[in-house]
This record gives C-alpha cells, sequence and structure tokens, in this order.
C-alpha cells in the first residue's frame, strides 16, 4: 500500500540537515554506509508535485522522511512525516505538493523517541515540468544490467547531477533460476544491493519497465505459468520506485509527462502477448498508446519499449524474430501506420533487450521508414555474439560496448541529441536526429 501525504506534509526545505550534509558521499560512487538501509533511496514516476520514494529498512525503529527543495538559501527547519514499513521491509512513501521543475533531497530518518539515530544515505530528483513549461530535458538510459557483471556504467550514470530521470528498459535484474516470490525477492534484493544500482538509483528519478529476464528468458505473456507470473510482478513492482494499480497487478503501462516537452509512454512488450491472437500488447494498451501519441501536447513522444520495434534483417536477426514486434506484423503495422497516418512529429521510440546498442530508421521501407530508434545498452552484460550488427542504409551506428546513454530534447528545434557513454564516462558516440 502506498501512503499519500498532503502538500503540508512535504518539505520545501534545506533545513536542520544541511546542505553539506545533502552533498556528501552522494554522487562519489561510495556504497551505502548505514546497514539498516541496505539497498539505499530510490525515486520513480515523478510527475510536476508528486515523487514516489523508496527505501527497504531492515531495523525496529520508527521512521521519518524528510524532503527538501535542494538549494543553497538557509531555510525552516523540515518537517517530519511518518512512514511505516510494508513487506520485507520496503517503504513507498507517494509525496504530494512539490513545486514543479525544482529539484528535491530526500532521506529516512530512523527514530529512538524523540531522538534521530539514524540515517539512510541521501537521495535527489527533480519534479517533472509544469504541464505548460517548454524546456530542454535531459534523460539518461540503460537496459541489461546482469548483476554478475560489472555495474561501472551505471557507477558513472550516478554521479552525475545533470539527469532529469533515468529510463530502464528492462533486464534490470537476471531472476532465470527463480520460480517463486520467495526467490526473486532474494535476486532482488542481491542484485539493488551492489554498489551500481544503489548510486544510480538514489541520483535521480527513475522511469522502469521490465523485460523477459525479471521473469524468464525469453518470457511472453502465454509462456509461463500464471503463479509464477504474478510472483515475479509481484517482486519487480516492490522493489521499483513505480506506480501500479492495485486492482491491476501486473499492468506496467502508463505514461508520464514532463511539461510540454516530452510525454514518457512506458510499455508492456511482454506480460500482454497472445500468439494465437497474434497479440503483442493487449487491445487496451494498442488503444491507449494509440490515443496517447494522437492527443499527446508535448513536444516529443518517447516510447520505452524493452524490445525492439525496428525490422532488422539478415538470417539471423530474422532467426529469433517471433521474440519482438517483427514477430507480431498486424500489430506492428497497425502502430507505425497510425503515428504515419495522423503525421505524430516528435517520435522517438527508446528499446533495450538486443545486448548491442543502435541507431537508425525503424523500417527501410513502409510504415515506421521515417522513424526512429534507438537502442540503450548492455549496462553490464556480454556483447551480443551475431557475426554482423546493424548497419547502412538503415542503421547509422552499433556497438556492443557497455553503456548508458543520454537524451537531450530540445523543444524549441525538436532535435535530440544522443550520447552513449562507456563505463569509464567517455562519449563513444552520439548523433543528432531532428524529430519535427
Amino acid at each position: 500500500m502506498v501512503k499519500k501525504f498532503s502538500r503540508r506534509e512535504v518539505l520545501a526545505s534545506t533545513g536542520a540537515l544541511g546542505l553539506a550534509s545533502a552533498c556528501g558521499g552522494l554522487l562519489a560512487g561510495e556504497p551505502a554506509a548505514n546497514p539498516l538501509f541496505p539497498l539505499d533511496v530510490a525515486a520513480g514516476d515523478v510527475g510536476p508535485d508528486s515523487a514516489l520514494l523508496w527505501t527497504r529498512y531492515t531495523g525496529g525503529q520508527s521512521l521519518l522522511l524528510k524532503v527538501w527543495e535542494d538549494t543553497a538559501l538557509p531555510g525552516v527547519i523540515p518537517l517530519d512525516v511518518a512512514v511505516s514499513p510494508g513487506a520485507e521491509g520496503i517503504v513507498r512513501a507517494d509525496v504530494t505538493g512539490l513545486t514543479p521543475g525544482k529539484n528535491y533531497r530526500y532521506a529516512f530518518i530512523e527514530k529512538d523517541g524523540e531522538r534521530e539515530v539514524s540515517e539512510s544515505p541521501q537521495g535527489r530528483f527533480r519534479a517533472a515540468l509544469a504541464p505548460d513549461a517548454l524546456e530542454p530535458l535531459r534523460f539518461g538510459a540503460v537496459s541489461c544490467t546482469e548483476q554478475n557483471h560489472s555495474l561501472d556504467t551505471l557507477l558513472r550514470a550516478g554521479e552525475r547531477t545533470d539527469l532529469d530521470a533515468f529510463f530502464m528498459l528492462g533486464d534490470t535484474v537476471y531472476a532465470d533460476s527463480a520460480n517463486t516470490f520467495e526467490q526473486y525477492n532474494g535476486i532482488w534484493q542481491r542484485s539493488l544491493s551492489l554498489t551500481g544500482h544503489r548510486v544510480m538509483r538514489r541520483s535521480t528519478s527513475m522511469i522502469a519497465t521490465w523485460d523477459d529476464h525479471e521473469f524468464d528468458n525469453n518470457w511472453g505473456g502465454d509462456t509461463l505459468p500464471k503463479e509464477r507470473i504474478e510472483a515475479a510482478a509481484k517482486a519487480f513492482f516492490l522493489h521499483q520506485p513505480v506506480r501500479y494499480d492495485e486492482k491491476k497487478p501486473t499492468r506496467v503501462w502508463r505514461s508520464l509527462k514532463w511539461g510540454k516537452t516530452a510525454e514518457v509512454f512506458v510499455l508492456d512488450g511482454r506480460g500482454e502477448r497472445d500468439r494465437a491472437r497474434g497479440q503483442y500488447i493487449s487491445t487496451e494498451q494498442m488503444a491507449w498508446l494509440k490515443a496517447g501519441l494522437k492527443e499527446s501536447p508535448c513536444a516529443f513522444k518517447v516510447i520505452l519499449n524493452s524490445v525492439p520495434i525496428g525490422r532488422f534483417g539478415g538470417a539471423i536477426y530474422t532467426l529469433f524474430a517471433s521474440d519482438r514486434w517483427e514477430g507480431f506484423p498486424d500489430q506492428r503495422d497497425e502502430i507505425l501506420s497510425h503515428v504515419d497516418r495522423e503525421d505524430i512529429r516528435g517520435v522517438l521510440w527508446v528499446s533495450g533487450d538486443f545486448h548491442l546498442a543502435c541507431m537508425g530508421r525503424v523500417s527501410m521501407s513502409g510504415p515506421g521508414s521515417k522513424a526512429i530508434e534507438v537502442l540503450v545498452g548492455p549496462g553490464a552484460q556480454d556483447a551480443n555474439p551475431l557475426p554482423s550488427y546493424p548497419s547502412h542504409p538503415q542503421f547509422d551506428w552499433a556497438s556492443a560496448i557497455n553503456n548508458y546513454t543520454t537524451f537531450d530534447l530540445d523543444p524549441r528545434s525538436m532535435e535530440a541529441l544522443i550520447r552513449y557513454h562507456s563505463g569509464k564516462g567517455k562519449v563513444f558516440a552520439e548523433r543528432t536526429y531532428s524529430l519535427g
């Protein structure tokens, strides 16, 4: 259950904790110092006046949540807000009353009676832009972060202070060996205890979806027992700062607006598949996506799509086409034709899953021939072993170097600057696309 707080309970100043305390150690790539908060903190699905704030607490005292505006100006001592851990010690606090576009800090405080005795690592996030705001934004993104590989890409991304939000495109954990909730839960907790995840998650807010490995390799909605799907989904929502509908506990698709600059459409490309009906996503999700793209007031429509929609030629890519949009050609043509027919500008497909990065057109010809798709990641994985990677003339660039990606979206010029960053923090590829 997510606890909601009123405007009076939202904190809007630096207060007693002080700016030096707020900044110290947050972005230096250091592991969390407090074992009572073994997974640090996270923020997600922020709106112009709200944010979902998250932690895991293993102690037995009462907890407070403090949120304050990230400013060097002295302010009023922050108001204390009581929060309570739920299952597995997880706290999910939906805080409202924020100021659009402002940067915030937050921390969870352990109390012994009236005395503050312990503090979680501190996190930061930016509230989404006001509904009528039109200004440049910078998002980060990654996919495929296998827990037995180096997470240097997440460390480098987490050192930044200029990301408005960060997209998790799926395969955040690799839980293929799990069958029960307890097993999925254990894998999530072990994975998120790694320094890379902790530093990344506390540095900005998350916008997350899932892919197959949160459930099982090459999972589609009709390929696993219902009980296993429910267990995996429960573990996902428990550990990711993602809002969800308790009446629809496996629905992950949703959209979030950042002013008039960008609307982020988060898809579920796994859980609603039905091969017998040729259904890649449900008819409900398809209708929502088509209407949302057409009616969006935002300059950019960023579609987070865990598995690519692009058409990848060659015998080997074709062999595995059934695991992506290409294996469901009617629905693929339906959504791409809708964008073309309605002349919807500013659409950018962002995908993962492939263990390689690339940029280029969705199709050589026909529906999607003007659409751009950017594949992000792998963030922490082995390179895709295929003998050839996507190339000209459809694709502008491809690589399997572990990376995180940034997107600079300028609503005035309608240009999207894409940069790929290595685990050493170096930009090794970039390209600008005009989406107007």
